[in-house]
């Protein structure tokens, strides 16, 4: 080992080496004839004592900043913050939904239909010929519109990763309750109740609700649902300004994994912005069942307000 006349001469070289020469911590302990741990040490006591002071030029981005105080304020496990851009929403969406599958193998993914989840459509492509047989994908709730929901993505994401795909091949609200005790009904619904994540859209009331724009529901059911307190739905669930359930008369005809399943599932995403989704949205963070946020800079202030 070099000789040095004092420690902070060997904090000095060290730091130096480090910051200014470009050394790795191998090839400084190579140099020096020390261990990598020491060189680890002595880089940290060099900034303890001000020999090296980092500088960063620039602030933090306004999206990380309103993404780590989200996580802190309502104690989540995920938030993703895009610009006011309905079409950044959902690239932004899609970019963390599929990180989360590449990291998380096998998995099983559940999806609920909304205009703004279906928003992920154009970005969730194949990015390699890798199969993903072990993941698959389900449908949280019925998936039929008529013939055909505009707003149900799970198959495009099951063909996207190569996974399994468990459709709900029924309607979300049905005449005939008795139809969720077919035996394929009973099995999706079980299937889909225990995915590792889920994503959902967020249901607001009156008369900018996706329900009432897809006549899933009249405008007499949705006052009498407003009647009964409610403020919001997810997978046609409903809840009141306290996040807290709420029993309607239209449960019985309700295909979707129950309140139950919702609060087990281990990461629940709800991706939803717009000035009509901020009273619904804070109801559900009081209520503790949302475990991770995907939105837009102005829903992510007004929540944090």
């Amino acid at each position: 080992m070099l000789a040095f006349q004092k420690y902070e001469d060997l904090l000095t070289i060290v730091a130096w080496m480090y910051y200014m020469d470009d050394y790795t911590q191998q090839q400084i302990a190579q140099e020096l004839g020390i261990t990598r741990t020491k060189v680890s040490r002595l880089l940290s006591a060099a900034k303890n004592r001000g020999i090296v002071q980092i500088r960063i030029t620039q602030s933090l981005p306004d999206y990380y900043l309103l993404e780590k105080e989200l996580k802190k304020h309502f104690g989540l496990k995920v938030a993703v913050v895009a610009p006011e851009d309905r079409k950044l929403l959902g690239q932004f969406g899609a970019e963390f939904l599929l990180r989360f599958i590449s990291e998380h193998k096998p998995c099983r993914v559940g999806l609920g239909w909304s205009t703004t989840v279906s928003s992920m459509a154009p970005y969730l492509i194949r990015k390699s010929t890798q199969s993903h047989q072990k993941c698959s994908v389900y449908d949280l709730t019925g998936s039929f519109i008529g013939q055909r929901n505009p707003y149900s993505i799970s198959w495009i994401l099951a063909e996207a990763i190569y996974a399994q795909y468990i459709p709900l091949a029924v309607p979300v609200l049905v005449e005939n309750p008795s139809i969720k005790e077919e035996p394929s009904i009973k099995r999706a619904l079980k299937e889909a109740s225990q995915v590792d994540i889920a994503f959902v859209g967020m249901g607001c009331m009156g008369q900018e609700s996706t329900l009432l724009k897809t006549k899933l529901v009249s405008s007499d059911t949705m006052k009498d649902l407003q009647e009964q307190n409610c403020v919001g739905e997810v997978l046609m669930r409903f809840f009141d300004d306290q996040g807290r359930p709420v029993q309607t008369f239209l449960d019985d005809r309700v295909v979707s994994i129950d309140w139950n399943a919702i609060r087990r599932i281990p990461l629940f995403v709800v991706m939803a912005s717009g000035k009509e989704k901020i009273l619904p949205l804070k109801a559900a963070l009081k209520g503790g069942w949302v475990s991770g946020l995907v939105t837009d800079a102005y829903t992510a202030k007004s929540l944090l307000e």
